[in-house]
């Protein structure tokens, strides 16, 4: 699909200023002077082309109650489709790609109930696909998570956020995990999106904007607005940057709160002996921009050496959970 000037000022809208409101299409409408049924039809039309993965938001998993682990495998070449077939079938397995990291070449995303259960699902997996060895990054803090694409520019990019050292669950939240769990979906491409919702949970519309705000306030809420596939609109190249420095949490904090091209920065800690604790994710139109916003990040978090492992294959692409 060839995007217009009009598709891409939309798709930035989207991305970026994606108001909370009942009849969110018709605000953008009236910024882009557009009719609303234009910007609907031009949004299904964009989801159909896979150019936007959805529209919605993401629902941190510690609100579920639940932990997550990015992990490192080193599966033999010759199990990779085994082990990719499997892992198809766990819908708690996300981010899965081949990386170029000397010896774990897989590296995937896996949350579960606990840190018990998560390492026991991790040994399942690679039982089953005949891996050789692991290692788990257990989520320590999530002190960023914003996915936006500057289509204009062809980098990923996205202001600071607040960082919440504490997400309430949903019991503390006095809410239903069911409702997370529906906040997870994808909205309804229609006039009014939030509709359907709010009468399954006897709520207002107006009450459910007012506590998406809330929620996106203390971070049970992030990525509020529409995901781009980057291979659609030029971003084809994302590398994973792993860091180590003196005072690894410290660095952490810096990078999150200062490298405006990072969509993920997340703290880690590991049962095993691992140096790098400090992960950012950078989605760019090429690998020079992605070089040099590693330099900007070394810089930032005042690393004393780091790991720039770039994907080599999504084996689950279309995710957005």
């Amino acid at each position: 699909m060839e995007l217009s000037e009009i598709d891409k000022k939309l798709i930035m809208e989207l991305e970026y200023h994606f108001p909370f409101s009942e009849t969110p299409f018709s605000e953008i409408a009236s910024r882009l002077d557009l009719k609303e049924d234009e910007v609907i039809k031009k949004v299904k039309d964009l989801i159909d082309n896979e150019v936007i993965k959805r529209v919605g938001m993401y629902v941190n998993f510690r609100a579920k109650g639940m932990e997550g682990a990015l992990v490192a495998a080193e599966i033999p070449v010759e199990n990779l489709e085994k082990y990719r077939k499997i892992t198809l079938g766990i819908k708690e397995l996300t981010h899965n790609y081949i990386r170029n990291h000397p010896k774990y070449n897989v590296w995937f995303v896996l949350k579960a109930e606990n840190k018990e259960k998560l390492k026991e699902n991790v040994e399942k997996i690679l039982k089953e696909s005949e891996g050789k060895d692991y290692v788990i990054l257990y989520s320590k803090k999530n002190l960023k998570l914003s996915v936006k694409y500057d289509i204009i520019r062809g980098v990923s990019y996205s202001e600071p956020e607040e960082i919440h050292e504490k997400i309430p669950t949903a019991e503390e939240l006095g809410i239903s995990k069911e409702l997370l769990k529906d906040l997870s979906y994808p909205l309804q491409i229609t006039s009014r999106p939030f509709k359907q919702l709010a009468e399954k949970y006897n709520m207002r519309e107006s009450e459910l904007i007012e506590l998406l705000k809330e929620l996106k306030e203390k971070g049970v809420i992030k990525d509020y607005g529409a995901t781009v596939n980057g291979d659609k609109v030029g971003i084809k190249e994302n590398a994973m940057m792993l860091l180590n420095s003196d005072d690894i949490e410290s660095s952490c904090y810096s990078l999150a709160k200062n490298l405006k091209e990072a969509t993920h920065v997340v703290l880690r800690e590991s049962d095993k002996k691992w140096d790098y604790l400090c992960y950012a994710m950078i989605h760019a139109s090429n690998k020079k921009i992605i070089f040099e916003v590693a330099k900007k990040a070394v810089d930032i978090a005042k690393a004393k050496s780091y790991m720039l492992l770039f994907s080599l294959e999504n084996l689950k692409p279309g995710i957005v959970i």
